[in-house]
């Protein structure tokens, strides 16, 4: 496996601007960490999501993360992102889990910008 980052976070309070619009939410970083058994069945399962749709990531750099850090983990969405040594991200969102297995996901997020 290549370089493997985790994060659990928690979503701050939420903000409103002068006109009553949410703003978007604060995350702030917590001290749990996700389990290595659940991070090595969510990086599998993402890295198949992905190269069974043409995508050749296993050599990039990779992190795990969520931002339901206030939830049980069992109730927790997650993210798999794979970052480009040169820039750029391709990834699955939203990744739920069922007696700690993957299971279901939203779909593949690409960002060009990151770094």
């Amino acid at each position: 496996m290549t370089e493997l980052r985790t994060l659990v976070m928690v979503r701050g309070e939420p903000r409103f601007d002068m006109v009553g619009q949410k703003l978007p939410d604060s995350l702030h970083d917590t001290d749990e960490q996700t389990t290595p058994g659940l991070v090595a069945r969510l990086h599998r399962y993402a890295l198949k999501e992905l190269e069974d749709n043409g995508f050749e990531v296993s050599a990039w750099p990779c992190e795990v993360y969520t931002m339901d850090g206030d939830l049980r983990p069992s109730e927790r969405y997650y993210c798999v992102e794979f970052t480009h040594p040169k820039g750029g991200m391709v990834g699955v969102q939203g990744i739920k889990t069922r007696h700690g297995w993957p299971c279901l996901d939203h779909g593949f997020c690409v960002d060009r910008e990151r770094a």
